[in-house]
């Protein structure tokens, strides 16, 4: 089985940008998500079940790196709901075509980033400590990985809202989504039948890509300052459901 040149380019550099964003700027790997997006043209919701291998692999890295830092409490409470979410997603999934996703998974995008905006300028400081914003953030989780793997935004802006430091982010976010990717596995393989021998064969392709953006990632964590991790978290996310929108 082979590939065109431009589609294995943008696997290569998809692969990149996830492997950075799992171990080191994790709304980069939205970036990710876009160009796996165009790696598929017309077959749009493929680009879920090419990204998906691509993530576990990353995350037993980030888990490696990070699960000393998990926020374990706030792991145990949004967990369970975003079991929930997987079934709307799933639902979610099926009844849409590919223009469709690509559309979807831009406005999820970008109405949660404005929504942490909203928060931060209107300093809504107390609903992200209730339970009840926990538990919707996991279903929005659950739905939205589902819908494009695109449950990393609304993460962000749940660790965000709880002001993690930054090695706590990225340790919760590892190990959470490590769990996550594992059980949507056989949704997304199985039920939806994203999961092609086609989308598994461009990820072997891909994946010396994918190494290099973990070390990669790695290295730019440490360069980062605490103070501008979790707003480069927030621009990076904020910016790819526009690109998608024009692209």
């Amino acid at each position: 089985m082979t590939f065109e040149v431009l589609p294995l380019f943008l696997g290569l550099a998809a692969a990149l940008f996830v492997g950075m964003a799992k171990t080191g700027i994790p709304g980069i790997g939205m970036l990710g998500v876009l160009l796996m997006l165009l790696a598929f043209p017309d077959a749009e919701k493929l680009s879920a079940g090419a990204v998906l291998p691509l993530l576990i692999v990353a995350d037993v890295f980030a888990v490696r790196f990070y699960w000393r830092h998990a926020d374990w409490r706030r792991i145990r409470l949004v967990l369970p709901m975003v079991i929930v979410g997987f079934f709307f997603g799933t639902v979610f999934m099926l009844a849409i075509d590919h223009n469709q996703f690509k559309f979807s998974l831009a406005v999820l995008i970008l109405a949660l980033v404005s929504l942490e905006q909203l928060r931060r300028w209107q300093k809504w400081d107390t609903f992200p400590q209730a339970q009840w914003f926990a538990r919707s953030m996991g279903m929005l989780t659950g739905f939205t990985t589902l819908v494009g793997n695109a449950g990393g935004p609304v993460m962000a802006i749940y660790c965000a809202a709880q002001n993690l430091n930054k090695h706590n982010f990225m340790g919760t976010m590892a190990v959470l989504f490590l769990t996550i990717n594992i059980l949507k596995l056989p949704l997304v393989g199985g039920v939806v039948n994203l999961i092609t021998p086609e989308t598994l064969w461009l990820n072997v392709c891909v994946l010396p890509g994918l190494l290099i953006g973990v070390l990669l990632g790695r290295k730019l964590f440490h360069v980062i300052p605490e103070r501008y991790f979790v707003p480069c978290v927030l621009i990076l996310n904020l910016l790819v459901p526009i690109c998608i929108i024009l692209f």
